[in-house]
């Protein structure tokens, strides 16, 4: 069933640039579902730089073929060949959810390859990581990868696979040589060089145990333009069904405090031209719609302009999530004229002081008029993303968000609309807060599973009673275990493991290891060190905490 399955997903696609039979031997593992890791831009990408770099060759690996199927491969093999992992030179993992993590450990053991990297000799495969996840805090994992990638990866893949060929070429090469080279490229994080001393749960040092920079320092591309982050390959078995996807900015000018890739990613946007001319490419003509990807695509000072030029020339768009105060008339009409009928926005909160204090100030009236103005152009199926268990949370606030649905709700079914038989549809996503390293909350305490799960509960069951109002809640339990990885160290190694080894629960794992949920969970000192203070992102600790100082006096 499982290579059935396999060989269809891969007749469904057009575009690969997989080339088989070359020298070096890269592994690309996206550590869940194949469905997911199509869907990221970022995996498709790095995949296409590494088969495009001199003598190499790379395939993929999943951690399964579809979402339901989440223990599919004892022996991970590649989606090409079917060769087993610990068959490639270089393994690569791309990383964009804390979740990951769990089965980025399960796949090296499954594979045979000695789990930790202190284990591995001169003739082991070579295991790197890079993503979202790793560039704000590769600690967890950090005990089982010879190489984190902390930034953009397009320009800094290649320099690693340059110097681990030249590593190659030394008959006498040790491993230990290989990091010392490698600790030299921008961006590039050799965990085993650092030593990390705790004290009552507590870290109290970062320390460089070998000649190296004792900071970190972040890889930024300059410009966007000069790389064509696009799609690569086409199937229809990914979220953006056929869609040829193009990178129209890269981070947020916005500065939400809850949110990493404000504060991680310089804001970079792509020229309008540019974008014209990719969606011109081979590629994008056998795509059935353009998709404008981006933290903030509606921040784009263009992005009205160049949504109604690629309608204009016969294209279909979309942009998957908006920013109520930055969504044009203009890009409104060229979303309806192109056939989307969903408008996703994330108000977060429904308290106009809670969406001051987070740093996404958009008034209430402001959403609610972009609403009304896309069932006007026939876009009648709205998406709100929320969040429970922000800082000084009350109950007022939960009650808020019933009582913004239900003005949703009351817009959609009462707002003129060009096909009135057809009835609106809002759907509503909730999801537990979890405190991020490198933003203004990462000091912040993480309220327990038992009561995110009540509100949860509280907020499904007053929200379903509302008539044509689909509600989803991410899990409680596993929103815990995402806040622990998120702000967690270099002692989960162990937790992960015994995770992956001993099929043993969370709970018991941490116990296992002296460890618990509060250890991570909790509020953290102004003067804290944290596990991820050697990475340097380009934002100075003390901005971010006179940006966390006035939420502490919130409501107090």
């Amino acid at each position: 069933m499982q290579e059935k399955q396999r060989k269809k997903l891969l007749l469904d696609e057009y575009g690969s640039s997989y080339k088989a039979g070359v020298g070096l031997k890269v592994a690309l593992v996206f550590p869940d579902s194949y469905y997911l890791g199509m869907s990221s831009l970022g995996f498709q990408v790095i995949l296409d730089e590494i088969n495009h770099h001199p003598d190499t060759s790379c395939e993929r690996f999943f951690y399964s073929f579809n979402s339901n199927d989440r223990e599919s491969h004892i022996v991970p093999k590649s989606f090409e060949s079917q060769r087993a992992l610990s068959e490639y030179d270089i393994i690569g993992f791309s990383v964009s959810f804390e979740l990951d993590y769990i089965n980025l450990v399960k796949m090296l053991v499954r594979a045979g390859i000695p789990i930790r990297a202190i284990e591995r000799g001169a003739l082991d495969p070579f295991i790197i990581a890079g993503g979202i996840c790793p560039s704000f805090n590769p600690e967890p994992v950090a005990d089982f990868i010879d190489a984190f990638v902390i930034g953009d990866g397009e320009e800094v893949i290649h320099s690693l696979l340059f110097e681990y060929q030249n590593w190659l070429l030394d008959k006498n090469r040790n491993r230990k040589e290989l990091y010392l080279r490698l600790s030299k490229i921008k961006g590039v994080y050799i965990p085993s060089l650092y030593s990390f001393t705790f004290e009552d749960n507590t870290l109290s040092k970062i320390q460089p145990l070998e000649d190296v920079n004792p900071v970190i320092e972040r890889f930024n591309i300059k410009e966007l333009d000069k790389y064509d982050t696009t799609s690569k390959i086409l199937t229809p078995n990914t979220e953006f069904e056929n869609t040829f996807l193009i990178e129209v900015a890269r981070g947020c000018p916005n500065r939400c405090k809850f949110c990493v890739s404000s504060y991680i990613q310089k804001c970079k946007i792509r020229s309008k031209n540019s974008i014209l001319s990719l969606s011109q490419s081979d590629l994008a003509k056998k795509a059935h719609k353009i998709g404008l990807l981006g933290s903030s695509a509606s921040d784009h000072p263009e992005i009205g302009e160049i949504a109604t030029c690629l309608v204009k020339s016969g294209k279909k768009i979309s942009i998957a999530s908006l920013r109520a105060d930055s969504i044009s008339t203009e890009l409104l009409a060229a979303l309806a004229e192109s056939g989307q009928k969903t408008i996703t926005l994330a108000p977060e909160t429904a308290s106009e002081d809670m969406r001051k204090a987070i740093g996404k100030d958009i008034p209430q009236e402001v959403i609610l008029d972009v609403i009304a103005a896309s069932l006007k152009l026939g876009i009648i199926d709205i998406k709100l993303y929320f969040m429970v268990g922000l800082p000084y949370e009350k109950q007022d606030d939960i009650d808020n968000m019933i009582k913004f649905v239900e003005l949703t709700r009351h817009v959609a079914f009462s707002y003129p609309r060009p096909k009135v038989s057809i009835s609106p549809g809002i759907s509503i996503s909730i999801s537990p807060f979890v405190p991020k390293p490198h933003t203004p909350f990462q000091w912040c305490q993480m309220e327990s599973s038992k009561t995110l799960s009540q509100k949860l509960r509280f907020l499904r069951s007053r929200l379903s009673r509302l008539g044509g109002v689909k509600v989803s809640c991410s899990s409680a339990k596993w929103s815990i275990v995402q806040g622990i990885l998120s702000r967690g160290d270099r002692r989960l190694g162990n937790v992960l493991y015994d995770i992956s080894t001993k099929e043993v629960t969370w709970d018991k794992a941490l116990k296992m290891n002296n460890l618990n949920q509060e250890i991570y969970l909790r509020k953290r000192k102004l003067e804290e060190i944290f596990p991820w203070d050697h990475l340097d992102i380009g934002m100075a600790k003390s901005s971010l905490i006179r940006s966390y100082i006035p939420i502490e006096s919130f409501r107090n």
